[in-house]
């Protein structure tokens, strides 16, 4: 299970110029001698230089074997990271996905009229093997001179989070409808909140296989790798 780190803390005099909008505070200001962190736009510019630097010093240490081309392409997508559109689903497939399948409202047998069905959870079933197979032939392909051993935890470690990111990303939580007594869909325990984003996901990834075809999915699986 992906675990969000938590952020280093930082002074009261470093949150001041990180959290208070650059322009908002005195123009052309001189540097604060006693403030390291003195002026947002300073910190910018070297939290840039370092964070790349970071980067690529992770990416080097996790696949040794990547060339020079090889690591600039993933340090590319981090600069030009954008949320893609999810791919767009026929209104009986969002019934299926955004209607909790422990609820009360959702259908327990299958629908043999509509091929979203997520009766027993049958759409999600799917959505996980899919999800499993698109996400691996990314990381497949971006890392080719990956071997087994290095491609298999990259998956495993990384795949939850990106799920999880998604579904953040999209607010798909504050669309389930008719949710069961016993399940918090916006609960703060780490656990539930992070299995209740991959099913989601799984659901809303079967679905997509179901109406657009597999390489839609992978594709838009690659596009979320940056987010």
């Amino acid at each position: 299970m992906a675990l969000l780190p938590p952020a280093p803390t930082l002074p009261g005099e470093a949150r001041l110029e990180i959290f208070v909008y650059p322009e908002a505070l005195i123009l052309n200001r001189a540097l604060e001698e006693n403030n390291k962190f003195s002026d947002a736009n300073r910190l910018e510019v070297l939290g840039g230089k370092m964070t790349d630097l970071a980067y690529t010093d992770v990416l080097r240490s996790r696949w040794p074997r990547a060339n020079a081309q090889q690591l600039k392409a993933p340090l590319q997508r981090f600069h030009t990271m954008h949320v893609p559109p999810a791919p767009q689903l026929p209104s009986e497939a969002h019934l299926e996905v955004f209607i909790h399948p422990d609820g009360p409202f959702h259908s327990p047998s299958v629908d043999p009229t509509n091929k979203f069905s997520n009766a027993d959870r049958r759409l999600e079933e799917l959505g996980r093997k899919m999800v499993d197979l698109a996400y691996m032939d990314v990381m497949f392909t971006e890392w080719p001179r990956s071997i087994a051993d290095e491609l298999h935890p990259l998956v495993s470690v990384t795949s939850n989070g990106f799920m999880e990111r998604a579904v953040a990303t999209y607010g798909w939580k504050g669309q389930i409808r008719a949710s069961p007594p016993n399940v918090d869909i916006q609960s703060p325990e780490l656990m539930i909140n992070v299995q209740e984003s991959i099913r989601i996901f799984r659901t809303y990834a079967g679905a997509v296989h179901i109406a657009h075809g597999y390489e839609v999915l992978r594709d838009w699986i690659r596009a979320l790798t940056t987010i």
